[in-house]
């Protein structure tokens, strides 16, 4: 099963474009600091390809020297206690009306279609909300490209951490309840909308897929990331909403209190959450805190 919170920013930061070449590993990195706290944030790629460097020195002392460190959710022991964690959301998928009946039948063809290729049916996701279809059909057919969920930031970080190192996973199940139950709230045609997006996407992969977006990211260049978020927040508000804005907001209460009470901290998030008006660091920076970075 599919880490869903993780399976939101996936979406949005999966870009195939023109092929690169290698590029240094220099991932921007955020520093915020009080009188007696050093938290960095790091901004996560949640699936990679293997030959996507973006690990640094400098990036793995900090890691390795951090009291806390800190993720959007933590990776669940077994499928049992992975299954408790997301089965409370579960009734937020399903719709009133099978899903061929919600979108056009061209939509539904190329659903058909794009399944087959991987040697599942439609009508697994039959009785899904359009968005949610949305994310199922990434999950299921989004890792041709050659990207490894087991590659992407988060899981790399904390599989590496010591037992010794404690750390905390911002989002709660009150979190996790309201963003659910936005998606809930989305009107079928924006639904529908995200389903095509990814259908495009899916089409749109040559045999030779390219990363760079990726390579982009990895080198410190901010630009392609903060296109998509300014994007998605135009194109797309209501996902913005549910997957951006409510979240980060919802953060902050437990990054202050991280700020309050602890000294070396590194919080790992998908990258969109670091960037332009709505990000991490612009809320932290009118909270008051000293923050370095763009």
């Amino acid at each position: 099963m599919t880490r869903l919170p993780v399976l939101f920013a996936s979406l949005v930061i999966y870009v195939a474009t023109a092929l690169a070449g290698p590029v240094r590993a220099d991932p921007v990195v955020w520093r915020v600091t009080d009188d007696d706290t050093e938290m960095l944030l790091v901004g996560s790629l949640h699936a990679l390809p293997d030959h996507i460097e973006w690990r640094t020195p400098a990036l793995d002392a900090a890691v390795s020297e951090a009291e806390l460190v800190v993720f959007e959710v933590l990776i669940p022991a077994d499928p049992n206690e992975e299954l408790a964690l997301y089965a409370p959301y579960f009734q937020y998928f399903f719709a009133e009306r099978p899903l061929d009946e919600i979108v056009s039948a061209d939509v539904w063809a190329r659903l058909e279609a794009a399944l087959s290729e991987v040697g599942a049916s439609a009508d697994e996701l039959k009785f899904l909300r359009p968005w949610a279809a949305a994310f199922m059909l990434d999950s299921l057919v989004g890792g041709d490209g050659g990207s490894d969920w087991t590659l992407g930031v988060d899981q790399v970080i904390e599989t590496s951490l010591r037992p010794d190192q404690r750390t905390l996973a911002l989002d709660t199940p009150e979190l996790l309840h309201a963003s659910f139950s936005a998606f809930a709230d989305m009107a079928d045609a924006e639904g529908e909308a995200m389903l095509v997006e990814a259908l495009d996407m899916l089409e749109a992969e040559d045999a030779e897929t390219s990363w760079e977006w990726e390579e982009a990211w990895a080198a410190g260049d901010l630009s392609m990331l903060i296109e998509d978020a300014e994007m998605m927040k135009a194109e797309a508000p209501h996902l913005y909403a549910a997957m951006m804005t409510a979240r980060n907001e919802g953060w902050m209460p437990a990054l202050i209190e991280v700020m309050a009470t602890e000294r070396r901290v590194v919080v790992v998030v998908g990258a969109l959450h670091l960037v332009g008006p709505d990000g991490l660091p612009t809320l932290l920076r009118a909270a008051g805190y000293d923050v370095e970075g763009p």
